[in-house]
């Protein structure tokens, strides 16, 4: 499987690079390395960027049916430890109180289509392996990429129609 497969983008008009398979980013010369659970959360954050996602619907993503007790403070620490690795990539992770986390990125446009993209591509790769639990966990990713498509969308529409009207 094409375990050097990397979501490219670009970040405040720096190169940045997120190996989600290799749980590394590259940024600016710079190599960051990330636990496997940090590579985990910031997958999800970065396929629902622009938008704010639940402690909740991280915990599903992560752990799916085998959540642990202590899965809630497990996210919590693995966002404190990323905060910390993304500064001064110009990818920075905000808390919104009671609601939840999310990435915000500068210039980063076409993360999204980018990740679904990829995703499907190591999804289709790891069914031919067949690789079950890789295949579960990349649909889950393929899934949240897609609604965050269809967000950005309608976003998107909804500005043409304010700006024309």
């Amino acid at each position: 499987m094409g375990r050097r497969q990397k979501i490219i983008e670009k970040a405040d008009h720096k190169n940045f690079e997120f190996d989600y398979f290799r749980n590394v980013i590259f940024f600016r010369g710079r190599l960051i390395h990330l636990t496997p659970h940090e590579a985990d959360i910031l997958r999800v954050l970065l396929n629902n960027r622009g938008r704010t996602t639940s402690l909740e619907s991280l915990i599903q993503s992560v752990y799916g049916a085998r959540e642990p007790e202590t899965a809630a403070t497990s996210i919590r620490v693995a966002i404190y430890s990323l905060r910390k690795k993304l500064e001064g990539t110009g990818v920075e992770i905000r808390a919104q109180y009671k609601v939840g986390y999310e990435v915000k990125a500068a210039e980063v446009p076409e993360l999204n289509r980018r990740l679904s993209d990829k995703i499907l591509l190591a999804l289709n790769q790891a069914d031919e392996l067949g690789e079950r639990a890789i295949v579960d966990r990349l649909r889950a990713a393929l899934q949240l990429a897609e609604e965050s498509q269809q967000r950005a969308r309608k976003t998107g529409e909804q500005r043409v129609l304010q700006e024309s009207g």
